[in-house]
């Protein structure tokens, strides 16, 4: 993984908004917070997080795709993807909000560009800015909330057919 500072602050505002992070933000608030992300640069092949871990950063795929994968317990050291996600798509968010470890293992499928938001950097700009920190936090509840209602729906239609 290396770090480089190549991507415009204004494509970083695109994936951002992608994202779904930045609804109800000003500009002005969009880019104080476009500029505390660190850009991340992935090979494929790397695990971004790994299941259990204890970190807590956000992350939010600039290009390229990752697999969400978690470790079947029947069958030691086994992995089985559950999902996969490409550009717009945020990951990690379950460990910002909760602060428990990891839910899964994140995988580069490719060479993968994200915007990572440093879990302490984060959390002190939040402080300082509680307006953006309420709206943020509302706009992710609301990306989990979308993901449980289309696992359900999934899971409906698995039952029916």
């Amino acid at each position: 993984m290396t770090s480089k500072n190549i991507i415009s602050p204004e494509d970083r505002i695109i994936t951002l908004d992608t994202a779904g992070l930045t609804k109800d933000l000003s500009d002005e608030e969009i880019e104080a917070l476009v500029e505390i992300a660190a850009e991340k640069h992935y090979s494929r092949g790397v695990a971004i997080i790994r299941e259990d871990a204890k970190s807590r950063d956000l992350y939010i795929i600039h290009e390229g795709r990752v697999s969400v994968r978690l470790k079947l317990p029947s069958e030691f050291g086994r992995e089985e993807v559950i999902y996969q996600m490409r550009d717009g798509q945020i990951f990690g968010e379950l460990a910002l909000v909760d602060g428990s470890p990891r839910s899964a293992t994140v995988h580069a499928d490719e060479e993968v560009v994200v915007y990572c938001f440093n879990f302490d950097r984060l959390s002190r700009f939040l402080l300082e800015q509680p307006r953006i920190g309420y709206i943020l936090m509302r706009n992710i509840a609301s990306i989990i909330a979308n993901r449980v209602r289309n696992t359900n729906m999934l899971w409906r239609n698995s039952l029916i057919w």
